[in-house]
C-alpha cells in the first residue's frame, strides 16, 4: 500500500533531496531549481536533565551545474529540566562546489558555511567523498568547525568529525540505510575527547515534499583523563548519548 502510494507521488522534478540527515553528498541542486528547507536536531540524553534543539530554516538554489547554495537562519536552544535556558541565533549561508560526480569512479565536493550571531560565530569547512553503486549509494565525510564566542565563554571552540553512510533505494522513492559518525572536540586547543555514532536513517521523496530522518546512539568514547573512572562507556564534554535529525524540503521553483 505504502509503495503504491509513494509511486503516485513520485518526484519528477531536481530537488535538493538530502540522501542522509547527518551526511552529505556531492550531488548539487539542479541549476535553476530552489527548495525550502526545515532541519529539525535534537541532541539528548546526558545524566543530566539536558536537551539541545537545534533548528535550521534555510532556503537552497542550484546556481550553475556544479554549485548549490543554502542560506537562511538557525537557532541552539539549551533546555534544561524542559526550560530553555540558552538561545543563540544565527545568519548562515553555505555553498557546495562539486567537482565529480558521484556515478562517474568517485563523486567530490567541497562545502563552506558559516553562520554569524549576538553570541557566536561558526565557520565550517567539509570534504564530501560519494559512489553510487546501482541502488547503493556510499558517502564519506570529513568536516572542520571553529566557533567564536564574542562573549568569551569558556566552551568547545573547535570540532571535527569523520562520517560513513550508506543506503539502498528500496523503491524509487524510498531508501533505507545507516550512519556512522566520529566526533572530536577541542576547547582552546587542548582535546576533549572523541565519540563514536551509529544509527539507521530513512528517505523518502515525493512530488511536493522529501525527508530525510536519523537516530544514532553513542556506542564508544575515547576519554580523557579527567573523565575515566567515571563508571560510564561515553563522554559528555559535547556529545549526548542520543541525536534525531529530520530534515524536510520542497520545492519553491523549477
Amino acid at each position: 500500500m505504502l509503495g503504491s502510494v509513494l509511486s503516485v507521488l513520485a518526484a519528477t522534478s531536481a530537488m535538493a533531496e538530502r540522501a542522509f540527515p547527518f551526511t552529505w553528498t556531492s550531488t548539487t541542486q539542479a541549476n535553476g531549481t530552489t527548495d525550502a528547507e526545515l532541519w529539525v536536531s535534537v541532541r539528548s540524553g546526558r545524566p543530566t536533565p539536558y536537551d539541545l534543539l537545534e533548528v535550521r530554516g534555510w532556503a537552497s538554489a542550484g546556481v550553475s551545474k556544479r554549485v548549490d547554495v543554502h542560506f537562511g537562519l538557525e537557532a541552539e536552544v539549551l533546555m534544561l529540566r524542559r526550560e530553555q535556558r540558552t538561545f543563540d541565533g544565527r545568519v548562515s549561508a553555505l555553498a557546495r562546489y562539486r567537482l565529480f560526480d558521484p556515478d562517474d569512479v568517485l563523486g567530490v565536493a567541497l562545502l563552506a558555511r558559516a553562520g554569524f550571531g549576538v553570541a557566536s560565530a561558526v565557520l565550517e569547512g567539509r570534504l564530501v567523498l560519494d559512489r553510487k553503486l546501482g541502488d547503493v549509494w556510499l558517502a564519506l565525510n570529513s568536516s572542520y568547525e571553529r566557533t567564536v564566542f564574542w562573549d568569551r565563554r569558556e566552551a568547545i571552540d573547535t570540532r571535527l568529525e569523520h562520517s560513513f553512510a550508506a543506503r539502498l533505494m528500496v523503491t524509487p522513492e524510498v531508501s533505507a540505510g545507516f550512519e556512522v559518525r566520529g566526533r572530536q572536540a577541542f576547547l582552546s586547543g587542548a582535546y576533549q575527547g572523541s565519540a563514536l555514532y551509529v544509527g539507521p536513517t530513512l528517505s523518502i521523496s515525493t512530488k511536493w515534499v522529501w525527508f530525510s530522518v536519523g537516530a544514532v546512539a553513542q556506542v564508544g568514547a575515547d576519554k580523557i583523563e579527567a573523565d575515566r573512572g567515571n563508571g560510564e562507556h561515553v563522554i559528555f564534554r559535547d556529545d549526548e548519548r542520543f541525536s534525531l535529525r529530520l530534515i524536510v524540503g520542497a520545492p519553491t521553483a523549477k
